[in-house]
């Protein structure tokens, strides 16, 4: 991969030299080499030039917008985790309630003397 690399900036540079000499080349003699060619070339070449630098501006929004995006599913997602823990929540409940005594819960009546005397007294049924 480097020697790839090597080559193509070697060929690229042999290039940008020949383009001076040319260049040199057509001032010295005063006329230019094939400019119907040479227009359409630089007319193409701000084209792509104008490209880049929209394209430059369109990626210079993405990361604000990966933000934005990032931040709404981060919110969907916590809403979601909540009415998931909501619903957990409830169904526990429902669950204890369904397990538990509670709802069918009567109270019996004591069996121990002791505790009847003082039920009896504090509402006040033994007179002294």
């Amino acid at each position: 991969m480097a020697i790839f690399a090597i080559i193509i900036f070697g060929i690229s540079l042999v290039a940008i030299g020949a383009l001076f000499v040319l260049k040199h080349w057509e001032v010295g003699a005063g006329r230019v080499l094939v400019p119907t060619v040479r227009e359409d070339a630089d007319r193409r070449a701000l084209a792509f030039k104008d490209r880049l630098l929209h394209l430059r501006e369109d990626l210079a929004r993405i990361p604000p917008i990966t933000v934005l995006y990032a931040r709404y599913l981060v919110h969907e997602g916590a809403l979601g985790f909540a009415a998931f823990a909501r619903m957990s929540e409830h169904q526990a409940h429902h669950l204890a309630d369904l397990v538990s005594h509670k709802h069918t819960f009567a109270p019996r009546e004591t069996r121990s003397e002791f505790l009847k005397q003082v039920s009896e007294h504090k509402n006040g049924g033994i007179e002294r």
